[in-house]
């Protein structure tokens, strides 16, 4: 980071600045907070519904942990001025790209094809799915935003980027403990294209919240 970012940053609104935690103390008490939200979420679904999920595609959850551990840590710490390297979104991005390719060539591949596929999905009940993806992702998307407010906000795509795809990877593993079907052309249709559009309104709004003046 060059100097001057670096005064803008300390200078802000003539405030005191107190220094920051630990990136990794950082991520761990937002991952806390996190969890406890979902969890709650988790219990009143299953409370409602009678019913929980084991997942079975563990490939997935492992990839979606990986995916989360990487980012969260890689967006605190950029959070810190001066905090960064040249491959620190290297990792979490190319695992999501693989992640997101991997249900798309799945789908493609079987005999309906791509878009029959997801059009005869589109025709399921899916619709509870986004509304808990959708519910699990709220509290942690508002509560990563403050704590990102309170230091460096990296003017870039791939910060933003990050933001966007931590809290949406979090709310992933969620559902994936209650939602029973497990199936390429569901978690890409009704967990990804049907969900993105709702969230990302959801993001965007969380995202304003950091370029806001107190």
């Amino acid at each position: 980071m060059k100097t001057v970012e670096l005064i803008e940053v300390l200078t802000q609104d003539n405030k005191k600045v107190s220094p920051l935690k630990s990136p990794e103390y950082r991520f761990l008490i937002w991952a806390f907070f996190s969890l406890l939200s979902m969890i709650v979420i988790l219990a009143f679904s299953i409370l409602i519904r009678g019913q929980y999920h084991i997942p079975r595609f563990w490939e997935s959850i492992v990839t979606l942990m990986v995916v989360f551990l990487s980012c969260g840590i890689v967006l605190f710490k950029r959070n810190i001025p001066g905090n960064r390297s040249t491959y620190d979104y290297l990792i979490h991005n190319l695992i999501i790209v693989i992640w997101f390719s991997f249900l798309v060539l799945s789908v493609s591949f079987t005999e309906k094809g791509l878009f029959s596929s997801i059009s005869e999905e589109l025709t399921h009940h899916g619709s509870s799915c986004v509304a808990l993806v959708l519910l699990i992702s709220t509290i942690p998307v508002i509560l990563l935003n403050i704590n990102l407010k309170q230091g460096f906000i990296e003017p870039s795509i791939l910060f933003q980027f990050s933001v966007f795809a931590l809290p949406f990877t979090f709310a992933q593993l969620g559902i994936s403990f209650l939602c029973p079907n497990e199936t390429s052309i569901h978690m890409l249709t009704w967990h990804n294209l049907v969900l993105i559009p709702f969230y990302s309104l959801i993001s965007f709004l969380g995202f304003k919240l950091i370029q806001s003046k107190d």
